[in-house]
């Protein structure tokens, strides 16, 4: 069995496709246990003891010190340490990835590693990690096997073309992932994900359904933050099993 590393994943989305296709999944996140800080993994041993060999990375580290919708608070942050702290993260993960990176005598096991954030200044403060992928929840919307209904509601929606958008509209446009939020993943790992989109739906002047959960409740970050569930098969289905795919289709015509 293949293990997985899931690193501050709390929704579990971006990881469920590995653990539905039978991959160990082991997710770290202190949100999930104050046990699981990723700062606790001090040394190499450490980790070996705690996931022994690991055969994929995935890391959506926390975007509010990068991400560029709270630029305006950079300098300030930069001052206070918040960004240093967020930093130290990403340089957390990048020790797990060069201690599981196969060597050349391992070369032979599949191994794929990733870091997710939306469009900001972490590949500017971490240049070494090259070009991102980047991508919108609704470039991956037509794997949810929507129903005709659903394609109905959103085409109404899309005629109101941001005006007069209800709470419960909003709602239903994320659930559908009918929307846009350019998100940069940065790694090793098969890039030619298939997507599958839908037309994204305007909820307000400036377009996306996320302009309506701002604030800095932990509830209004993970609606921002949470990793679309098309764009999580695509990825999977890229780097581990494009069977699962055609099987996945297959069911969905039945």
């Amino acid at each position: 069995m293949k293990t997985l590393l899931s690193l501050f994943d709390y929704s579990g989305v971006w990881s469920e496709p590995f653990f539905n296709g039978g991959w160990n999944v082991i997710p770290w996140d202190i949100k999930l246990s104050e046990l699981m800080d990723i700062n606790n993994i001090d040394l190499a041993e450490t980790a070996l003891d705690l996931f022994e060999d690991v055969d994929g990375i995935l890391a959506a580290v926390p975007c509010t010190e990068f991400a560029n919708s709270g630029a305006q608070y950079w300098a300030q942050k930069d001052l206070d340490g918040r960004t240093q702290a967020a930093i130290q993260l990403v340089n957390k993960v990048e020790c797990l990835v060069d201690l599981f990176t196969p060597t050349d005598l391992d070369y032979e096991r599949g191994f794929f590693w990733s870091i997710e954030n939306p469009v900001g200044r972490l590949g500017r403060l971490f240049p070494h990690f090259g070009k991102p992928y980047y991508f919108n929840p609704c470039d991956f919307a037509g794997y949810l096997n929507l129903s005709d209904s659903d394609h109905n509601e959103l085409d109404r929606l899309r005629r109101k073309d941001g005006a007069n958008i209800s709470r419960e509209e909003v709602e239903f446009i994320l659930e559908c992932e009918a929307y846009t939020k350019k998100t940069g993943l940065w790694g090793c790992f098969n890039r030619n994900l298939e997507k599958n989109p839908i037309e994204p739906v305007r909820a307000c002047k400036q377009g996306s359904p996320l302009q309506f959960f701002g604030g800095n409740s932990d509830k209004t970050k993970e609606v921002r933050s949470n990793t679309p569930r098309g764009f999580a098969k695509a990825f999977y289905w890229a780097n581990v099993d494009y069977k699962a795919k055609e099987e996945e289709i297959q069911l969905s015509f039945f």
